[in-house]
């Protein structure tokens, strides 16, 4: 069974549509301004260095500047980006007495940004006037975050049009990924402190747009690690308590959302250089005895959680049982006829998703007419499980998905899989226990397994992918149990 909380000991260490992750329009009223502009767009630059000075003996040296981990993004228009000038400044000193730990930023323009993250690691861009990003300036921030780097867009003032204009640019440098409103399961709003809900300024409950207390927070995925933020509500004027009237967080709940982003971020760090990158299919021999084809199946969440997982699981299940067949992987949908080509179909993501009526008809069939279905839960999140769990319900209605006994042939064949060692993440959340019996689930239809689920993250072990918010199983166990399921279809 699940625990309660996860994650605050890490510290620091698919398609959803726009029109399903943006709030409905703001009502009739006045938008809040922004504060008056503080600098002219001159300032805010390193300033030149001065020659040189030998120190005498008895002269204290500084002592040395902390790493540079946020760049704020200087635009040509010093009324939209001027406007809160000590934001991460405050953010940043805040976060040394809260975390002790300790870090600088710098300015540059989007044009200036290095595509190594090392030298730039969080870009960070607030303003409150709508935007739009060069060519040129796509083309650096998607090597950028494919490299492993990270951006947040702040809607300064909650203004819509600067929201707008995030999503777009979002859309722009990863028109492959969806942007979808992160679910209160997302490891940034446990990453440092345990974000339940949030308060926000007088001004915009007195507007009536607060429509919740949850943090309203997009993203975009590459693999598991989320590489764009955008805020629809204004957090800058919390980080540098100002008291400006927006449409935002209130000083300490901004504060903590940005120290839960720097955790993130920070920890996610090595996962960005690690992941996403797809190996060959065993499949090159044509002469093999039969081809067995898997379909991954394409959903309305974020369904492509890592790209190189299952083709490693596929290439370790050919090399453990050097079975003689070769694989052909396919992204299908489930209210298309191809479906039914497929005698494997393999499910995963992040966050909750539906499927259509034709969609569950079709999956019904699928599994009536012997296929088997395989799901995970990536990260082993919470609002997958039970997005997954209900359209089961809906799909074979009467059916129940049952825990497996220990003594089934998925835990021994053809490797020994009756203990697993868990990922931090789960050992904490299971009161420090670092091996635990595995959780698969299942529904039979004849006698025969056709639905095979697992609610914690296999997929990062597939991978071996560094993953330090995964609630699932190490490497080596999440491979035993992925190759145990692919033998049993096989088998069967």
């Amino acid at each position: 069974m699940r625990g309660t909380s996860y994650l605050g000991f890490l510290g620091l260490a698919a398609t959803l549509t726009a029109s399903a992750v943006q709030p409905p329009d703001p009502p009739p009223l006045e938008r809040p301004k922004p504060p008056p502009a503080q600098i002219s767009s001159s300032e805010g630059f390193a300033p030149l260095p001065y020659p040189v000075v030998a120190l005498k003996r008895q002269e204290k040296k500084n002592p040395p500047v902390p790493p540079v981990l946020l760049t704020k993004i200087r635009s040509g228009d010093a009324e939209d980006w001027t406007r809160t000038p000590n934001d991460i400044k405050g953010l940043l000193e805040w976060i040394s007495a809260e975390m002790n730990v300790h870090f600088s930023s710098n300015i540059k323009a989007f044009s200036d940004i290095a595509t190594d993250p090392a030298k730039n690691p969080i870009l960070y861009r607030s303003g409150y006037k709508p935007f739009k990003l060069t060519p040129a300036e796509v083309r650096i921030l998607r090597e950028y975050v494919l490299n492993g780097g990270t951006i947040i867009f702040n809607s300064l003032v909650g203004h819509p049009d600067a929201y707008q204009a995030a999503l777009q640019a979002a859309h722009d440098i990863l028109p492959e990924r969806p942007t979808y409103r992160l679910r209160m399961d997302h490891p940034v709003f446990q990453s440092f402190y345990e974000i339940n809900k949030v308060a926000y300024r007088a001004r915009m409950i007195r507007d009536g747009v607060a429509t919740d207390p949850l943090p309203y927070l997009n993203g975009v995925d590459i693999d598991n690690r989320t590489a764009i933020f955008i805020s629809r509500w204004d957090f800058s004027l919390g980080w540098e308590a100002n008291p400006h009237e927006s449409w935002g967080y209130e000083d300490a709940d901004a504060r903590k959302i940005g120290g839960n982003l720097i955790a993130y971020i920070t920890a996610m760090r090595d996962a960005g250089k690690s992941v996403g990158k797809s190996v060959e299919l065993v499949n090159s021999d044509r002469k093999t005895a039969g081809k067995f084809r898997v379909g991954q199946v394409i959903h309305t969440g974020p369904w492509q959680s890592r790209a190189a997982a299952f083709p490693m699981l596929l290439n370790h299940f050919h090399t453990v049982t050097g079975t003689p067949v070769s694989f052909e992987l396919r992204e299908v949908r489930l209210d298309e006829t191809a479906v039914f080509e497929m005698p494997f179909l393999y499910l995963t993501g992040t966050t909750d998703f539906t499927l259509s009526d034709t969609e569950r008809t079709n999956l019904r069939r699928f599994l009536a007419n012997g296929g088997v279905l395989f799901a995970e839960a990536a990260e082993g999140r919470l609002s997958f499980d039970k997005a997954f769990r209900q359209e089961m319900a809906q799909v074979l209605p009467g059916r129940e998905l049952r825990a497996l006994p220990k003594n089934h042939s998925l835990f021994r064949e053809p490797q020994a899989a009756s203990s697993v060692k868990v990922r931090p993440a789960l050992a904490v959340q299971r009161g420090n226990q670092q091996e635990l019996a595995p959780e698969l689930y299942g529904i039979e239809l004849n006698g025969v397994l056709q639905v095979i689920y697992c609610p914690y993250d296999l997929s990062a072990g597939w991978e071996r992918a560094v993953a330090p918010y995964a609630l699932g199983y190490e490497a080596k166990d999440a491979t035993a149990l992925g190759v145990n399921v692919l033998f049993y279809a096989l088998a069967h």
